[in-house]
């Protein structure tokens, strides 16, 4: 159970600050002095429209695929088969996002299109709004105090409503 857990940790700590440094490097080449100048007009707008459809199609497979997966995980059964399926879960999210960022960001620097910065910052957002932190991981997986405390140990504190 915990080399799920290390998995997750790491899985998604490699996405979403990946996606971070990504956008982070493309806005400072932004802000240089340096340009990439497209060989026609022409093939900057298609640079724009393609870099466009990829992170709004990623984006809306993302929040898609989470509002399908997490229910299905928290009707497994077994917290063995709950912990590794949300580990796939993780890893299918998180990595394929910081690859999209990474060729949107791509896309901008080579066109000089600011919009497609602004569209791989709204793709990092939705990392950070999933990001699975011990108490979103047992809200998505219907975990009991019981279980967290098995995985988490003395880092779980349980809120006393008594």
């Amino acid at each position: 159970m915990n080399n799920h857990l290390a998995s997750i940790k790491r899985t998604s700590a490699t996405g979403l600050w990946g996606s971070v440094a990504v956008v982070l490097l493309a806005a400072g080449f932004t802000l240089s002095p340096y340009r990439i100048v497209p060989q026609s007009e022409a093939t900057t707008r298609w640079m724009l429209v393609a870099g466009s459809l990829l992170a709004v199609l990623a984006v809306s497979m993302a929040l898609m695929t989470v509002r399908k997966r997490v229910p299905q995980l928290r009707q497994s059964e077994g917290l063995e088969s709950k912990l590794a399926g949300y580990a796939r879960h993780v890893r299918s999210l998180y990595l394929p996002m910081l690859g999209v960022v990474a060729l949107v960001c791509l896309l901008e620097v080579i066109a000089s299109q600011s919009v497609l910065l602004m569209l791989a910052i709204v793709a990092t957002l939705l990392l950070f709004l999933n990001y699975p932190n011990m108490y979103r991981v047992k809200v998505d997986l219907g975990l009991t105090d019981e279980e967290m405390r098995s995985l988490y140990g003395d880092q779980y504190i349980v809120a006393d409503d008594k």
